[in-house]
């Protein structure tokens, strides 16, 4: 069983010297009463009575400490050992300080995997007073972790500096600091390996590259952008077709930005993005600033404005975000149903669109997928470009084509990549395509018209189009 993190019954250096202070502050104030011919003799022993029962008078403290549930369990613990040390603790309960029941405790995994037990619950505060303790909770909705309990009152102080403690260590030294992490409860933030996302094969346009630059101009360069003016707040819409490499873009930024020391939220569930963007201001300060990418935004912000879109948009607009350093990034497979107000630039400050590749993006993505093992190109490969961009295939179909033509050269025990066997495996998937949109039977006439209507306009260009589609897809939610 590891070692786990509790508290102790034995009194710290620190409270030693605060009781050493207090003592020594008390005996000044007696001797110079003492001193004094005028006292009398009733009044330095009143004094002394008086002094003895404010020795005994216990304070009661209430503190609320907006936080994530663990990284402020986390923090408050560290505090209170500064002040009372630590002992080793086995097994998986421990009796408590008082002697009555079993210390409660919660499990917290650190980014470098350890997995501590820390006290939660009620705790003792030895050598703070009779029956002096705290008690920790967490309220869910408020997302407050609620310390309250007692101690005599020249001991508040020192539970004032611990939890001022907690709250440096929260800004400053979050166990969340420079960590991505996935949120599907905004109490309970689970941290996130991306070591496998350097591997996978991304290949982008020049125009790509260049919408990219404000990004990557305040991760690289966050005390630049603060020093000329440039805030660090920054929104960025990706949107384009299943198997463009949305997700991929936004997680290759993700580690880009925890290499340069921002925080990175991804969240599935657009629907936390208000309250996960509010929340993020906790920990703005641990790092340079948080990155948030949210997938599917148009769920969020269509139609008509209800009260969640409206807090969504508040948001983003300041209030709780104003000052924050943060980057939201956005996905989405539909922007013809987003709301436009939504699109504006202090929202969105750029549109990615991702598409199928052109034919110099898919000879430069051929490439880059034989540039790792024993394999050499001596073919020529404009043709075979022109040809996937004809056929408008996406990034993540590409992959697939690759793959099998992989798996043909170890069969032919092949070391050399021809054009031919990629033009093969390209003609092959493209006829798979065409037999799969003529099978395709899941699809409502209602939806095949909103496709017609995407690929015949523009739908950044003209509201009535949208109008028109959001129109269809009421008509067939009805049907």
């Amino acid at each position: 069983m590891s070692n786990e993190l509790t508290t102790i019954a034995k009194r710290s250096s620190v409270i030693q010297q605060k009781q050493s202070i207090w003592e020594q502050e008390q005996k000044a104030r007696f001797v110079e009463l003492a001193s004094d011919s005028t006292a009398k003799y009733s009044d330095v022993i009143e004094y002394a009575i008086n002094e003895d029962k404010q020795n005994h008078k216990i304070a009661r403290v209430n503190y609320r400490i907006k936080c994530f549930r663990d990284d402020g369990v986390f923090q408050l613990n560290k505090a209170i050992q500064k002040v009372f040390g630590t002992v080793v603790a086995q097994g998986e309960q421990q009796p408590s300080n008082s002697g009555e029941g079993d210390v409660q405790t919660i499990d917290i995994t650190l980014a470098n995997g350890q997995r501590l037990k820390c006290p939660f619950g009620d705790i003792a505060l030895p050598g703070l007073g009779e029956d002096a303790q705290v008690s920790i909770s967490y309220n869910e909705e408020k997302h407050d972790l609620v310390i309250t309990g007692k101690c005599q009152v020249r001991f508040q102080s020192l539970i004032d500096d611990i939890i001022d403690e907690t709250r440096l260590g929260l800004a400053n030294n979050s166990i969340y600091k420079g960590q991505a992490l996935e949120i599907t409860d905004i109490n309970f933030p689970k941290i996130m390996d991306l070591s496998g996302i350097d591997n996978q094969l991304m290949v982008l346009s020049k125009k790509t590259q260049y919408d990219l630059r404000p990004i990557y101009a305040r991760l690289n360069n966050p005390e630049i952008c603060i020093k000329r003016g440039i805030p660090l707040k920054f929104g960025a819409l990706l949107e384009g077709s299943y198997g463009t490499g949305k997700t991929l873009l936004a997680f290759k930024l993700a580690r880009h930005a925890i290499k340069n020391g921002w925080m990175f939220i991804y969240l599935k569930d657009p629907t936390l993005l208000a309250e996960t963007l509010k929340m993020s201001k906790i920990i703005d300060h641990s790092g340079y600033g948080v990155v948030i990418f949210c997938e599917d935004i148009d769920q969020v912000v269509k139609g008509q404005r209800d009260e969640a879109m409206q807090d969504i948009l508040n948001t983003l607009d300041g209030g709780d975000t104003k000052d924050m350093n943060v980057i939201s990034l956005f996905t989405t497979n539909h922007i013809e149903l987003i709301e436009p107000t939504f699109l504006r630039g202090k929202r969105i400050g750029t549109i990615i669109s991702m598409g199928s590749l052109d034919a110099q993006a898919a000879i430069d993505f051929i490439k880059a997928s034989f540039a790792i093992g024993d394999y050499t190109i001596n073919d020529n490969l404009t043709e075979v470009g022109e040809l996937i961009a004809k056929y408008n295939i996406v990034p993540a179909f590409m992959a697939e084509i690759i793959e099998k033509v992989k798996a043909n050269m170890i069969l032919a025990n092949q070391a050399e990549v021809k054009a031919e066997d990629i033009k093969f495996s390209v003609e092959s998937y493209q006829h798979q395509m065409e037999l799969s949109r003529t099978k395709d039977l899941s699809k409502s006439p209602a939806e095949e018209l909103v496709e017609a209507i995407k690929k015949c306009f523009n739908p950044l260009d003209s509201n009535k189009v949208k109008e028109v589609i959001n129109k269809i897809n009421e008509i067939h939610e009805e049907l």
